[in-house]
């Protein structure tokens, strides 16, 4: 008995509506949530030697000061320069935080480090954005007018008292959670 083959056309059309629906319907959904995260840069007035002094520190870092923040630990203030560390500790005052304490702390860190304007803050994830504002505040000027920390105003090749410590503040873990 002898086989007749049959050559079958397979050729059908692609539907592709539904994928065209679930890209209509994606497409809002990422463009909203892409604006959900922001890095911000604020910029405030500051006095052009202080300016000059954070900018030489970005091209020739000599210490990295870090305030780590923990809604249980409380403040520590570590301080890096080249292989050396040390941390200075400000912790709960009954159950709050201590910010006089930790400006007090950050006063005796920018006294043995005058030419360093910036800070690293790590708070925890638990810690209040209103918090974090108080801490920045905190750690931005001297609140006592008698103390000054010296920086060297290259322009005018003097020294200036300046009442900042540490305006330049930067985020160490923006990115997490």
């Amino acid at each position: 008995m002898a086989y007749k083959k049959k050559h079958a056309n397979h050729e059908f059309e692609l539907d592709l509506a539904p994928l065209l629906s679930v890209m209509v319907k994606l497409v809002p959904v990422l463009l909203l949530s892409s604006a959900f995260v922001q890095v911000m840069v604020i910029e405030t007035d500051l006095p052009q030697a202080v300016k000059e002094a954070i900018q030489q520190q970005q091209e020739n870092p000599t210490a990295n000061i870090q305030l780590a923040i923990d809604s249980k630990s409380g403040f520590q203030v570590i301080i890096q320069k080249g292989q050396n560390q040390t941390v200075e500790k400000v912790p709960l005052k009954d159950g709050a935080w201590d910010l006089k304490g930790l400006h007090l702390a950050l006063q005796k860190v920018k006294s043995k480090n005058p030419e360093v304007f910036r800070i690293e803050f790590s708070p925890s994830a638990d810690v209040p954005y209103r918090d974090i504002v108080l801490m920045m505040d905190e750690a931005r000027q001297s609140k006592d007018k008698k103390i000054k920390f010296p920086i060297t105003d290259k322009k005018e090749n003097r020294q200036v008292l300046t009442d900042f410590m540490f305006p330049d503040v930067v985020f160490t873990n923006v990115m997490d959670g």
